[in-house]
């Protein structure tokens, strides 16, 4: 996708991947503050850590989860046969990480970004989670990832992909919400039924949407197999928010990075992410999106809500079966749910 979008001249940029985990409350002591965005002054941005050798654990466990981490996918990724029920739990055990590893690290990544508690964290799907932090850098301590993206931001590509599909033949209708998708009696192709009740007839089509969506445009026309492959894949919704709070940041600003974790293990932890750093914003004032805090910040500038599929077990083992349905009706699917 990447280097497609190059081809059509879209500049392009590496964007900081760093991140940090703070266990901690803004008016309390105690927990545990640490980050990788600016080397050792990050890891270290809560000096009593220097002292504990529950963070020193901590940090070896996340060298070597890295490259237990790595191993796992690389033997389920080639090998199929291999199933994908284990959960989270199930690795964290086999693997025999300390409380310290899963309280200031894993924890509070993984109930930041799926809203869901300490003990539901472990029922996950190993695969994954695993999957999600090696592709997000979060499995990458020191020398952080830094991954391309868009420079001039998102209307830059829109255009340039517009113009492609134009000059190719393709003609575009935006801001047309689809009501549902159905066959067509004694012919070949679908029937799209717009909201505004207008209709147009496609001899293929391509759901770019998320799962549960792609089945109620099918409805009662939806297969068994649809149902059972993408009703297995469920989602958390988000409260986003666009805002200039820097409660919802790290105590320590040397511990601040792109993505940051910030919470209890008791109560949870919400993921905030720094804009100036993520998309090299030159401006004093910290721009900062936050998925679900504890309270409504300060100075809100946007709200809007999203949702995030859940990396359940069952969701792991219906991605395997995608090619039972994709394209074998003329239907294709795509969405997060493909694994990218």
């Amino acid at each position: 996708m990447m280097e497609w979008l190059e081809g059509l001249g879209v500049e392009m940029e590496r964007s900081d991947m760093s991140f940090s985990v703070s266990t901690q409350s803004k008016g309390g002591g105690g927990g545990c503050e640490w980050g990788n965005g600016n080397g050792i002054s990050s890891l270290l941005a809560q000096k009593t850590n220097i002292l504990k050798p529950s963070f020193w654990r901590m940090v070896c466990e996340i060298l070597k989860f890295k490259n237990d981490a790595l191993t796992y996918l690389e033997d389920h990724e080639h090998n199929p046969d291999l199933d994908r029920k284990e959960t989270l739990g199930q690795f964290i055990q086999s693997h025999g990480y300390s409380l310290s590893f899963q309280e200031a690290y894993l924890i509070p990544v993984c109930t930041g970004m799926w809203s869901c508690s300490s003990q539901d964290v472990l029922s996950l799907s190993a695969f994954l989670v695993l999957s999600f932090c090696r592709n997000h850098g979060l499995v990458q301590l020191f020398r952080h990832s830094q991954l391309p993206t868009v420079k001039p931001r998102s209307q830059s590509y829109v255009n340039k992909v517009k113009g492609e599909l134009e000059s190719i033949g393709c003609r575009i209708k935006t801001s047309c919400q689809v009501k549902s998708i159905s066959s067509i009696d004694g012919a070949a192709g679908y029937r799209v039924l717009e909201k505004d009740g207008s209709e147009e007839t496609y001899d293929s089509v391509i759901l770019g949407v998320h799962a549960p969506n792609a089945l109620k445009v099918l409805g009662i026309e939806a297969t068994h197999h649809e149902r059972r492959i993408l009703g297995a894949c469920q989602y958390v919704h988000r409260d986003i928010y666009l805002h200039c709070d820097q409660n919802l940041m790290p105590r320590n600003t040397s511990a601040w990075s792109a993505w940051n974790f910030l919470g209890t293990t008791s109560r949870g932890f919400s993921v905030t992410y720094w804009l100036n750093q993520i998309q090299k914003v030159e401006s004093v004032r910290p721009f900062l999106v936050t998925l679900n805090p504890p309270c409504v910040p300060d100075h809100v500038l946007l709200k809007w809500n999203a949702s995030l599929p859940v990396p359940s077990v069952a969701a792991a083992k219906a991605y395997l079966q995608l090619d039972q349905i994709q394209g074998k009706r003329g239907i294709w699917f795509c969405g997060v749910y493909n694994g990218n």
